[in-house]
């Protein structure tokens, strides 16, 4: 009888699954955060692409601020980005154009934490004007 009861306690069966699921939480959590942050990342990088492009336009043209957002907007909408405002200042006595581009940046984990809620991000590029 104790050597049978000895036997049952040295058994380990189900202690793997029993550390996945103390250790699953925690994976899930790092996988999210990396996803998160690498979007973060690509949706700054194109809004800082279509800062620049917009004031690549800014400096060769009047400034037309029509032709400054159809440039923005075609490197947002080419990056399935939409509700982004585009604001042009310039030329100022430098004669220098500056192009600012700002998003709501809402991210995907924000329905399993609320209280991430959304980010403004701003980007923006200053380019001589050649007018």
């Amino acid at each position: 009888m104790k050597n049978r009861l000895l036997n049952l306690f040295k058994r380990k069966n189900g202690q793997s699954i029993v550390e996945f699921a103390l250790i699953l939480p925690v994976l899930i959590l790092i996988l999210m955060g990396i996803i998160e942050f690498g979007r973060l990342l690509e949706t700054t990088n194109i809004l800082t692409s279509a800062a620049r492009e917009g004031a690549r336009v800014a400096a060769v043209s009047a400034p037309d601020v029509s032709q400054v957002n159809n440039a923005a907007n075609n490197i947002l909408s080419a990056n399935n980005i939409s509700g982004a405002s585009i604001t042009v200042n310039g030329p100022n006595a430098n004669k220098e154009v500056t192009v600012t581009v700002q998003l709501s940046y809402s991210p995907l984990t924000g329905s399993f934490f609320p209280f991430l809620g959304s980010l403004q991000l701003t980007r923006s590029s200053r380019m001589h004007w050649e007018g």
